[in-house]
């Protein structure tokens, strides 16, 4: 059976948006031959275990996360899919642990306020999600990611690099300097020159977070090839691919990151651009990962795929859609609350025996829209059923004493008996008539 990777789609010449899938190609791509798996880029969450990408697909078994795939994989193959077998010493086991937990912690701060929270650079990335998405999630999924880009960064005390942030506080100022008289106020600062004044004692920070990622891993690289041996890379190398890529080679607008690292650590940056290529084996469009069979040059994007990521085409149905549109409906109810994933290294392992998660993720927006539905149409037969309007009296009986004296005269309805029944209890009720031409009563 081949395994499927699902992963955020390609940008910036990278075969994913996103690090952790970065890291996840990285591995697959190093430790299971090219016939075993395939890579397909979906925007459709509810199909991962963590409601986070990247997720591992082994038929009926679906894992997500980063470190849970390496843990799987080794596992099914009894180690053969292990890059980190060649570390038997424990110390080398336990470096990749202390790393790839730093690695975690420092640059993904890092990235978030990079193609994120900078207002400039996150039209950019916005951009790139557009290209990548099916609808309608184009215009949910990277509004929801920015949000908790923010939320994960806002400790850093950064949001200057958020002009919109810089917006608002502008705005609280203005109202409380109108408090002020006339010839008490001072002059008010432009909005070019607020931006850059805070931008400016931002940068000092950014180069000290900079700093404090980096520097210790260019001092682990050292003069060798891979981060830790000069034979063959690790799971932690795979990590690296993924952050350091995402962090150099996007051209953004506010690229303090990528002069940081070109600037500081040229170790760093020839390491990646030697682990790019070898590893994701040159650029990768969206042509690579959504091929488009009216193009023209479909056929040339096959070729070379003969020697480039396994690519598969994601399946396009319309449950898919209505359950994104449902899940992104569910996120801006107020009082409906989704735990997120930041990194998958506080998720657990998940084991061959544990039953598909994913299951229950895919049933529960049709279980709820059919719970809707089958309410609305209660409430619709409940009302019919109220608002029924009485049936009308057309019966000379029914209209009291008087119509039934007059019914029992003959109107071209035939004669009723008239009177209770004694057996009711009631007193017979007779009608007395004068007829002249005869000269006699009738009792009727």
């Amino acid at each position: 059976m081949v395994l499927e990777l699902h992963v955020w789609g390609p940008a910036f010449s990278l075969p994913s948006i996103d690090p952790q899938c970065l890291a996840a190609i990285a591995y697959l791509a190093q430790s299971l031959p090219r016939d075993h798996w395939v890579l397909v880029a979906i925007s459709d969450l509810t199909l991962s275990p963590t409601k986070e990408l990247p997720a591992l697909h082994d038929q009926s078994i679906a894992i997500g996360g980063f470190e849970n795939i390496v843990d799987y994989l080794r596992k099914r193959s009894d180690g053969q899919w292990d890059l980190d077998r060649q570390l038997s010493a424990p110390k080398g086991r336990a470096d990749i642990t202390a790393f790839s937990s730093f690695l975690i912690s420092q640059a993904h701060p890092l990235l978030d306020l990079s193609l994120y929270v900078a207002s400039e650079n996150y039209t950019k990335t916005r951009t790139a999600y557009s290209s990548i998405l099916q609808w309608p999630t184009q215009y949910f999924v990277p509004p929801q990611r920015r949000t908790f880009a923010k939320a994960r960064t806002e400790h850093l005390g950064l949001s200057s690099l958020d002009l919109d942030t810089l917006d608002e506080q502008r705005g609280s100022s203005r109202k409380a300097a109108d408090l002020i008289p006339q010839s008490l106020r001072t002059s008010r600062p432009t909005v070019t020159g607020l931006v850059r004044y805070k931008q400016s004692n931002a940068r000092f920070k950014l180069d000290a977070l900079v700093d404090a990622a980096f520097k210790p891993l260019q001092q682990l690289l050292g003069e060798k090839k891979w981060m830790l041996s000069d034979e063959r890379a690790t799971s932690l190398d795979c990590l690296a691919l993924g952050y350091l890529s995402l962090a150099l080679i996007p051209e953004l607008p506010q690229s303090w990151l990528a002069e940081g690292l070109q600037g500081r650590y040229p170790k760093l940056c020839k390491y990646v651009e030697d682990g790019v290529k070898e590893v994701f084996r040159g650029n990768v469009t969206v042509e690579h990962a959504l091929p488009n069979s009216t193009d023209e040059h479909s056929t040339r994007i096959e070729e070379e795929s003969e020697t480039a990521l396994p690519w598969r085409a994601p399946e396009q149905n319309l449950g898919s859609v209505g359950a994104s549109i449902l899940s992104s409906t569910l996120d801006l109810v107020p009082f409906y609350k989704r735990s997120v994933v930041t990194t998958s290294s506080i998720q657990p392992p998940h084991s061959i025996d544990t039953p598909p998660r994913w299951l229950t993720s895919t049933l529960i927006p049709p279980l709820l829209a059919s719970a809707g539905a089958v309410a609305a149409i209660a409430s619709y037969l409940l009302y019919s059923s109220l608002s029924t309007p009485e049936p009308e009296k057309r019966r000379l009986s029914d209209m009291g004493e008087a119509g039934a004296m007059f019914a029992g005269l003959n109107f071209g309805e035939p004669k009723k008996e008239l009177g209770n029944s004694p057996g009711d209890g009631g007193v017979p009720v007779g009608l007395e008539v004068d007829v002249e031409s005869a000269g006699e009563k009738r009792d009727l």
